[in-house]
């Protein structure tokens, strides 16, 4: 097995890359002249960059609409919202993240698993973590994720930017994938090596709803609360 990181980890480690984010997350569609000028890279420099940002799935980019002739300018995005398109890399990576969570789960010592929306949000959440190198948790609530060993946290010390782009990207994830989950707020270092990221249900315990194999919501209580955490969070709770 291969001891490289992941392509996510090594495309963000990138502070150059992470500044072509912000500033996209920021001020929405640009062009590479707009980003050039403003990270103050060369044009190519930023074309090979925007490259790798596209082959992660982490920006978009469109031809400009045009009513005269002419070839139109690209016009570059951050990644957010939903995108079914055909060959499209976040439905991929989605689609990846699942598979892995279903594995690991028919490993697990229990026979029902919650097939919902909040599941598929949860598998691809912990696969952008995994793959962009942290090690996370989610509280037993549900409702804070906490962030451990953040592997950018020199980056960080110097361009604090760099957690707000973070949580842009766990924002465009959850949207994404669909589901009662959204991130509010992430909050760096708020316990010694931590931090924390804000989660919103916007259908408390509806997943019980769709647990295979229980006829009636509540019947999901016979199971130890130890393996309902599993269930509910998949690979998070191992």
């Amino acid at each position: 097995m291969s001891s490289r990181p992941p392509s996510s980890y090594r495309t963000l480690a990138s502070f150059s890359r992470i500044k072509l984010l912000y500033f996209l997350q920021q001020r929405g569609t640009m062009t590479i002249g707009d980003l050039a000028e403003a990270s103050g890279l060369h044009h190519n420099t930023t074309r090979e960059h925007l490259h790798r940002l596209i082959n992660d799935g982490f920006v978009t980019c469109e031809p400009e609409e045009r009513a005269v002739k002419g070839r139109p300018r690209m016009l570059y995005s951050a990644a957010a919202g939903v995108d079914h398109r055909e060959g499209s890399i976040r439905v991929a990576k989605v689609e990846a993240a699942e598979r892995r969570g279903g594995l690991v789960r028919r490993m697990l010592p229990v026979t029902v698993a919650i097939d919902s929306p909040l599941q598929r949000q949860l598998d691809a959440l912990d696969d952008h973590l995994d793959q962009t190198g942290f090690d996370a948790r989610i509280d037993a609530d549900g409702h804070h994720l906490r962030l451990h060993e953040c592997p950018y946290s020199e980056m960080v010390k110097e361009h604090p930017e760099v957690c707000r782009v973070h949580l842009g990207l766990l924002q465009g994830i959850l949207q994404q994938t669909g589901g009662p989950l959204t991130a509010e707020a992430l909050h760096p270092l708020d316990e010694p090596d931590t931090c924390t990221v804000d989660l919103r249900r916007s259908d408390e315990g509806a997943e019980c709803e769709e647990a295979e194999g229980f006829d009636e919501p509540n019947e999901l209580e016979s199971v130890p609360a130890d393996l309902r955490a599993i269930i509910i969070h998949g690979v998070f709770r191992l």
